[in-house]
């Protein structure tokens, strides 16, 4: 998860942008909202319900009136975790776990705001690729509802003779976090991106993450 944590921090995504407060995930608290205490569960009460976070990934826990997200160390490489804490400006509260996470804690309107705010980071990341003139081959990108399919229209000749591939990276990586922070399982989520020659609509290549990233640390 390290190199994914590095290649967000390149594509200049703020993760305090869409933080939200959280509850470390070694811990049992308590919290009152909107007249009503909602008590969370510990990690091995959480286990037997299914509910636990994956080691490495973002959990998301949607109570009655709130939602908790928590965010894996690799997110914050290189950063001082309390400080980024400390920043958040979109959420109730924002918790530095032992293991170096953050959990935070918000409503359940800011983070349907923090998921639109996501949704704008990709689609501003797709017409940086098709309008900055930086990728001369690719033409368009079509995405699923959801953001875990892209396909992406080339001059299939112009894309394989350049290094028009690298956009591909921003696409997987600005799809993965849109998975994660809707809660999708961080074991298994995918982000399928196909590569389409514009001319005869073939789909000569799929590129899938976060398998891509993986086989991109072990080169």
């Amino acid at each position: 998860m390290k190199k994914f944590g590095l290649i967000l921090a390149a594509s200049g995504l703020a993760l305090a942008a869409c933080s939200s407060d959280s509850e470390p995930d070694t811990e049992t608290e308590t919290v009152e909202d909107a007249g009503s205490a909602k008590e969370t569960m510990t990690d091995a009460e959480e286990s037997e319900d299914g509910e636990s976070a994956k080691e490495g990934g973002i959990s998301v826990d949607e109570g009655l009136f709130d939602v908790e997200v928590t965010i894996p160390p690799a997110f914050f490489d290189g950063e001082d975790p309390e400080q980024i804490a400390a920043n958040v400006d979109n959420a109730e509260q924002a918790t530095v776990n032992d293991d170096g996470s953050i959990t935070y804690k918000m409503s359940k309107s800011q983070h349907e705001e923090m998921m639109a705010e996501v949704a704008t980071t990709v689609e501003e990341a797709k017409d940086s690729i098709t309008e900055s003139g930086d990728f001369a081959s690719i033409q368009a990108i079509e995405t699923s509802d959801n953001y875990d399919r892209f396909t992406v229209q080339v001059d299939r000749e112009a894309y394989e003779n350049s290094f028009d591939g690298f956009a591909t990276i921003t696409l997987g990586v600005v799809g993965s976090l849109y998975q994660l922070f809707s809660g999708e399982d961080p074991d298994s989520y995918e982000v399928n991106i196909d590569m389409e020659d514009a001319e005869t609509g073939e789909v000569f290549n799929t590129i899938t993450y976060p398998e891509a990233l993986e086989e991109m640390g072990e080169e």
